[in-house]
């Protein structure tokens, strides 16, 4: 072997060590196939350097260790074979292991979509422990340990659709192993609970009766707005004998009847029996389901849009002659019943409701600019469209003078959404801050779908924003905010208005008002008796989950709730963009320290330990003394 001239700048000893590695398992293989001059002379290299390394004697060992590198330069090349081999192997061994790692360890997340806004916006990145509450089996929907006790009321969990009704849940991990989409929502009620919603809020109690507080009076839930229902019509199929079934909470909640005249007949199922559907059951206290509005407390809500003072001649029905004169006017759709209004049958089914009117006035559009919020959407040539989506820019609102760019609205603030997420609030002059009637309608009525197919056209028209009205404690509440205070001259001559509304209605044209039926309390303390009536009881190992933003979100809503073998894990952190929101998540935090997440650390411990003294043994150098 030739020498080497000293290197002024010699090898460190790590480097050396891993030449000496490197040469020496090539020495095993190859051997039995050195000639012995060669082989002789090769031991003798990797003993000195190795007695070298012992001492850290760094610049002997440098000149051993390059005299090494230029040997292996020569000699050691591996053929194409063993090169593909090796990288085979190696891409196997990362694919399972990442896959373990992912499946039963923690992963890296990223938002697609709006649904759990403003917890997470589209493009957070957050990191995903899945020990939060149990072990679970790679590659498939079950657990090799769950603990309900720790699944928190409140808290943000990641969930399999696998098995869930829900559309396209096939996916793969690495392109590669086949898997199941993982979906993030707020997880709101446990087996046995019940919950009704009221004012935005949800009420609930355990199997037990007692008051479920946490699902309102938490920090983390007191901006969170809950609806409950995406449309009055819930999910549409076909039912059996001439009839379409309507689920909500993918729960069997109303059918409509074919007769063989002609006339259509409403059912609502009452939790034991379907029975004729009440549309004026709402004028007087009852105990039992009688309509379709008694679910869930959908009674308490309205769907809501604005309109012109031109585009209430398109909704007679209100019958408001002498209406009180208003910049906007607040539209409310409400107490929908199956048997009056008729349902609108078409290409879609529609659910007709009482529908009322409130005259704003400018203090009312202040209140809701001030808390406006919107969809992420993009302008691009003056035109919206929702962010995510690939519509027809012709279909969406026109926003003239808005810079082309990506946009959204919360709290009342409009930001800049940049290539990374990261975002910038805009400033106080953009014309989307203009505050005319017209920019403050299109933003309400449009600010979800970002889809003109929602404006206001018809009286027949089905197509309602994803807008909700409610009261709360006498107030008159949108997107969350009160906008109507109960003292307001207006909402009490709308209150009014609506009692003398329902005391007018005849037996072939009733009315109902909307009103504020008051929260599921009696003598002040929860009734658990009418939240078990009226609202929706989770199943025996199934948990209901929740988008924080109602408007957006696919969930329990839509699809019931979800099996126990499907939760996976829960969010930790946020990660990206840098910003206030940067950080532990707005819930009731998962404990540090629990069963299955000692039981995978200590695994993967005892893993790495293994796999550690079996690599050190590997290369332990044995060398025949000459």
């Amino acid at each position: 072997m030739n020498t080497t001239p000293p290197n002024k700048n010699p090898y460190s000893l790590r480097k050396s060590r891993h030449i000496l590695n490197f040469v020496y398992l090539w020495y095993k293989k190859k051997k039995g196939q050195l000639p012995p001059q060669q082989l002789n002379m090769l031991e003798n290299e990797m003993s000195a350097l190795d007695e070298a390394l012992h001492k850290k004697e760094r610049e002997s060992a440098s000149l051993i260790a390059e005299r090494l590198q230029s040997f292996a330069d020569t000699n050691c090349k591996k053929s194409p074979f063993e090169y593909t081999k090796e990288l085979v192997l190696a891409l196997i061994f990362a694919l399972v292991i990442a896959t373990f790692v992912r499946q039963v360890w923690f992963e890296l997340y990223e938002i697609p979509t709006g649904s759990m806004r403003p917890t997470f916006r589209e493009q957070d990145h957050l990191t995903v422990t899945k020990t939060a509450f149990g072990i679970n089996f790679p590659l498939e929907t079950r657990h090799i340990y769950f603990d309900p006790n720790l699944v928190e009321r409140g808290g943000i969990v990641i969930w399999s659709g696998d098995g869930v009704p829900l559309p396209d849940t096939e996916s793969t991990y690495f392109g590669i192993f086949p898997s199941v989409k993982r979906y993030i929502k707020r997880c709101v009620g446990k087996p046995g609970d019940s919950i009704y919603f009221y004012g935005g809020k949800l009420y609930g109690v355990d199997g037990a009766g007692n008051d479920l507080k946490e699902l309102r009076d938490t920090p983390w839930m007191e901006k969170l707005e809950y609806i409950p229902f995406l449309g009055f019509e819930g999910s549409v199929s076909q039912g059996p004998d001439r009839s379409i079934l309507l689920r909500q909470m993918y729960r069997q909640a109303g059918k409509i009847i074919f007769m063989p005249n002609g006339q259509l007949y409403g059912e609502v199922f009452n939790g034991k029996d379907w029975i004729r559907d009440n549309p004026t059951a709402q004028t007087t206290p009852h105990k039992t389901i009688q309509t379709y509005s008694d679910l869930l407390g959908i009674r308490n809500f309205a769907a809501a849009r604005l309109l012109t003072k031109e585009e209430l001649k398109f909704f007679p029905e209100t019958g408001l002659s002498g209406l009180e004169e208003g910049i906007l006017y607040l539209q409310l759709h409400h107490t929908p019943s199956l048997n009056y209004p008729k349902p609108i049958l078409g290409r879609s089914v529609g659910i007709p409701a009482y529908s009322t009117i409130i005259p704003l006035q400018q203090h009312h559009l202040d209140a809701i600019m001030n808390n406006l919020y919107t969809s992420r959407f993009v302008v691009a040539n003056g035109r919206a469209t929702r962010y995510g989506e690939n519509g027809n820019p012709n279909e969406g609102p026109s926003f003239p003078g808005v810079k082309d760019g990506t946009y959204e609205f919360y709290f009342g603030r409009a930001s800049q959404i940049h290539l990374t997420g990261f975002s910038t609030e805009v400033d106080s002059n953009n014309p989307l801050y203009n505050r005319d009637p017209e920019n403050i309608q299109k933003l309400f009525n449009l600010g979800i779908e970002m889809n003109i197919a929602f404006s206001p056209k018809a009286n027949n028209q089905t197509l309602f924003p994803h807008r909700y009205a409610y009261f709360r404690d006498g107030d008159l509440f949108l997107m969350g905010a009160k906008i109507i205070k109960k003292e307001d001259k207006t909402l009490v001559a709308f209150n009014a208005r609506e009692e003398k509304r329902q005391m007018a209605g005849t037996s072939s044209t009733p009315y109902v008002a909307f009103k504020d039926y008051g929260p599921p309390l009696k003598d002040g303390e929860i009734d658990g008796d009418f939240i078990r009536t009226f609202g929706f009881t989770v199943p025996e190992k199934h948990y209901l989950v929740l988008g924080d933003n109602h408007a957006m979100s696919s969930d329990s809503r839509v699809f019931g709730p979800i099996p126990e073998n499907n939760l996976q894990g829960a969010p930790c952190w946020i990660i990206w963009p840098p910003g206030g929101r940067l950080g532990e998540l707005p819930q009731h935090p998962y404990p540090f320290l629990n069963l299955p997440r000692i039981i995978v650390w200590s695994l993967f411990a005892l893993i790495s330990s293994i796999y550690y003294i079996y690599h050190r043994r590997s290369l332990r150098i044995q060398i025949p003394k000459t």
